[in-house]
């Protein structure tokens, strides 16, 4: 019975530990959707590709 008692409690405090890591991800997620965008648009170049067999 103690083993059982003793697994329960592990199960739980892995998914205490896994609630709280998934939490945080979503604060980070939702604390960068309101940031501007860092990455500049640069102007369109096109490439030269060299010509193939």
């Amino acid at each position: 019975m103690f083993p059982m008692v003793t697994g329960f409690m592990s199960y739980g405090q892995q998914t205490t530990r896994a609630t709280r890591y998934i939490g945080q991800s979503f604060i980070t997620t939702l604390s960068h959707t309101n940031r501007l965008p860092i990455t500049i648009h640069y102007p369109y170049e096109k490439l030269i590709t060299p010509e193939r067999f």
